[in-house]
């Protein structure tokens, strides 16, 4: 999907959208999952090869430990159905054994889910989770089997109609190849759908994901899945897969299903996570009880055992990262789906899934929204409609990362082979003025492995219409993580070709890559098509990356000079020193950084040579650094290179040349995984003959680190309680620590949030000395079976009375609605079945007034 800039949208309109569906008038499948949906799914750990053991080790461990906190539902994700299926990607089409029964209707595996031998399906693996008190969900897709259009498979209840009579091949599913269209115009299509849906309400399904819907959005067979689901009388909540839904579908989407996905398939890369924070505001408006945005499933504890993302790990997110995950996703109430191997749980996993105060934060607020953005500092905030309190997050997007993020004209989103045409197209304007252009390729997933990326037809146009391809132009410099950027070829220097078609003109390069152009001032657009190479798809593994584009550096340049454990001290023409002798005790560490910074001025002309970098062992033993691979190499102009200079020339300082080293420009950071037993480094370090007779700068300093050189930024985020309606005194609650911080007044209240972390607090006045009276009427005739309208009003003597009312009826809590600013709220209801029944309204309260509860109101069915 193609994304320019994130939608602002006023706190009024967010407010009217997220009330539409608090109001009586909710479809029946909304009420199934009132509360966004929290379980686990097995994509994550175990890919399209998971076994019924492995399942139901998992819903074990859920029904002891998780259940009581709110989690449910155990979803059993892609191809239970193939037979053969055994590692994290999929078999192709050709071998797969797919099982099936006489109307073509696909069954799971007995080799994988023994207990669905003999035409039981999966009722028995529902029945063992039903029994634990759990729910049971399975992931299809969208369309019918080809296996079944081959063998001409009669449709149940198609009226003679076999699977060959409803398909089509338009729009068929680009990255799994099991099933074509359900063409909704053909006689059978909605009685195919019908008697799926009739078969997993056999099974005892709870909870279906139909994957391949929702991107492109096949509109048509939305609603043959919803009339089919309907149909069959059971609850089974619908979740569209996969994203990005268009967000001009929320309505429909609405009206259809109970979740759907805002993102492509989510990983634990912080790439993707400080992506979902632009993606989550642009959602915000259309969260509504029983219709909830997606944010994607919870890539947490232990993943990818056989997932089809990466290796065997432990997420790669650091706990702060994953107390902004958590933050994030609770507050914009996203459906929690969990994706690690939950009996291999740790502590602190664990303590992410069962907060209380967190996970009622997730169930029961309402309004919730961004609140501002700035500098990286992001926070949220919603309302507890109970007693008026308000829930704060506070995110702290600043830290280590390739590029600094919060200056972009445009992001892609993570781009994968799950992507339609493994690329997106790119239009976005250039603000006049500009004279740089930064194209930037980010991993965005699982490493940089076959990232292999091409930036098609990369194309500027002046203010006169004037086009101006950018390969007509040369870069001011062009970097990558892995061999060289290339135009005209991809970064092996072969054809570009993106998913089989090859392109002319284009620029072919690997994440973590970072191309730069002077430009025109008066350029106004830039036009691209940017995707994945397929010397990278061809290859085992899955790249996914993100392309970026920006008109000001976005390199984090801020070293923290004072982690540095050795360093050179400022190397210029101007001081009569071109080089020094570099050492460093380096016993224990895990970890080296060489460093080369601009000592204060520019990178101009900065090509630094670090000569014959060795490492060494206390019995005299010696490694020389460019004999191993290094984890990531960067420079600031072009690229690092190996025994060479930076103009590619032999290594040479003041005269003498070398064999082994490294040419550089600052700022410049090498990175290598240390092996055990060395204790010292060394190394000779100074400027190239190269610069000698530069116009300017050469100045330039080297430093080893043996932690990340980047600082640990921890930023002071001021919270200002009157702005969110708060003018006495407040309470704030730490609900993560679950630690009360003391009380607090207007802006005095300013956490300090770790880089890439997050706080989530809750704000209670304490100054609520108002009395407000909560009235609740209804009809007492003329009622018929349409249902009737309840009045609820809340009246006080002096600030108008805004918050919220929490209905019940027959103590069950039926509605959330907000007060207008008269103080009155109305709900439409249905007529009791029979006999009486009784409706009692709570008032939240609000900065000034107390919670307060009407009297109850008995309604008898004429």
């Amino acid at each position: 999907m193609t994304r320019q800039a994130f939608l602002l949208i006023p706190l009024s309109i967010v407010l009217l959208l997220q009330l539409q569906a608090q109001t009586g008038s909710e479809l029946p499948f909304q009420t199934w999952a009132k509360t966004p949906p929290m379980g686990w799914n097995s994509w994550d750990c175990f890919g399209p090869s998971v076994t019924e053991s492995e399942v139901k080790a998992n819903a074990d461990y859920m029904a002891a430990n998780l259940k009581e906190h709110g989690w449910e539902y155990i979803v059993v994700d892609i191809r239970w159905y193939v037979d053969n299926q055994t590692s994290g990607h999929y078999n192709p089409l050709e071998n797969s054994t797919f099982i099936y029964d006489e109307y073509g209707r696909l069954t799971p595996s007995p080799t994988r889910f023994p207990s669905a031998a003999n035409g039981r399906g999966f009722q028995p693996l529902a029945d063992y989770i039903h029994d634990l008190g759990l729910k049971f969900g399975i992931h299809i897709m969208r369309g019918v089997p080809k296996v079944a259009i081959n063998h001409k498979l009669p449709i149940k209840d198609g009226n003679g109609k076999t699977a060959a009579d409803i398909y089509s091949t338009e729009l068929e599913c680009t990255w799994l190849k099991d099933m074509y269209t359900v063409d909704a115009t053909k006689a059978g299509a909605q009685e195919y759908y019908n008697s799926i849906m009739e078969l997993y309400a056999s099974w005892g399904v709870d909870f279906i994901k139909v994957d391949d819907l929702s991107r492109p959005y096949h509109q048509a067979e939305i609603e043959m899945i919803r009339k089919a689901i309907d149909r069959t009388g059971r609850p089974m909540v619908l979740s569209m897969s996969p994203g990005a839904t268009p967000p001009g579908k929320h309505e429909h989407a609405k009206d259809h299903a109970n979740m759907w996905r805002t993102v492509d398939d989510f990983w634990d890369n912080w790439s993707q996570l400080s992506y979902q924070f632009g993606v989550c505001a642009e959602w915000a408006p259309y969260i509504a009880p029983g219709a909830w945005p997606d944010a994607d499933m919870l890539p947490l504890g232990h993943i990818a055992i056989r997932g089809e993302r990466g290796v065997d790990r432990q997420t790669n997110f650091t706990q702060n990262e994953q107390y902004t995950l958590m933050s994030l996703w609770t507050i914009f109430k996203s459906p929690l789906m969990f994706g690690g191997h939950l009996p291999d749980n740790d502590a602190f996993t664990n303590s992410l899934l069962t907060n209380k105060e967190v996970l009622d934060m997730h169930g029961t607020s309402v309004n919730n929204r961004q609140w501002f953005n700035r500098d990286e500092s992001i926070a949220w905030t919603a309302d507890d409609p109970t007693n008026g309190d308000k829930y704060v997050a506070l995110f702290n997007l600043s830290g280590n990362q390739f590029v600094d993020t919060k200056d972009l004209l445009y992001r892609s989103g993570p781009i994968s082979t799950l992507t339609d045409g493994y690329g997106t197209a790119i239009d976005i304007p250039i603000p006049v003025g500009s004279n740089s252009l930064f194209l930037i390729a980010d991993d965005a997933g699982d490493g940089i492995s076959h990232d292999h990326v091409n930036w098609i037809d990369p194309t500027i146009y002046l203010e006169d219409g004037t086009a101006i391809k950018l390969t007509d132009l040369h870069w001011e410099y062009a970097s990558t993580e892995w061999n060289f950027v290339q135009s005209g070829h991809n970064v092996t220097g072969g054809p570009l070709n993106i998913k089989g078609t090859v392109y002319d003109h284009g620029i072919g390069t690997h994440a973590k890559s970072i191309i730069l152009y002077e430009i025109p001032e008066n350029t106004v657009r830039f036009t691209a098509f940017a995707g994945l190479d397929k010397g990278g798809t061809r290859q085992a593994g899955t790249p996914t990356v993100e392309f970026m584009i920006a008109t000001q550096d976005p390199t984090p340049r801020e070293i923290d000079v004072r982690k540095a454990i050795a360093g050179t001290g400022r190397i210029s023409r101007t001081m009569q020193r071109q080089g020094k002798e570099l050492a460093a005790d380096i016993t224990g560490a895990e970890k080296l950084y060489l460093v080369v910074t601009d000592a204060g001025d520019n990178f101009n002309y900065d090509h630094g040579d670090w000569i014959n970098p060795t490492i060494y062992k206390p019995n005299g033993d010696s490694l020389l650094l460019t004999d191993i691979d290094w984890v990531s190499a960067g420079s600031g102009w072009d690229t690092v290179k190996k025994n060479k200079s930076l103009d590619n020339n032999p290594l040479t300082v003041n005269g003498v040349v070398y064999d082994r080293g490294w040419g550089v420009n600052s700022y410049s950071i090498i990175e290598f995984d240390l092996p055990a037993g060395y204790t010292r480094f060394e190394a000779y370090c100074g400027f190239d003959d190269d610069v000698l007779n530069a116009p300017n700068g050469v100045t330039m300093e080297f430093m080893v680190f043996t932690e990340s050189p980047h600082p640990n930024t921890s930023v002071a985020i001021p919270v200002d309680l009157a702005e969110l309606g708060f003018t006495g005194d407040c309470k704030i609650r730490d609900l993560w620590a679950q630690t009360d911080l003391g009380n607090y007044t207007g802006q005095d209240f300013a956490p300090n949030i770790a880089a890439h972390g997050a706080g989530l607090y809750r704000i209670s006045p304490l100054d609520r000395r108002d009395q407000a009276l909560v009235t609740l009427s209804g009809p007492t005739e003329g009622m018929t079976d349409d249902g009737f309208v309840l009045d609820i009003q809340v009246v006080a003597d002096t600030v108008a009375p805004g918050g919220w009312i929490m209905l019940y009826q027959d103590d069950l809590h039926v509605a959330t609605l907000e007060l207008d600013e008269a103080g009155n709220a109305q709900y439409t209801t249905a007529l009791p079945a029979s006999g009486p029944c009784s409706f009692v309204a709570k008032y939240s309260g609000n900065a000034h007034y107390q919670p307060k509860t009407s009297e109850t109101l008995k309604i008898s069915r004429p």
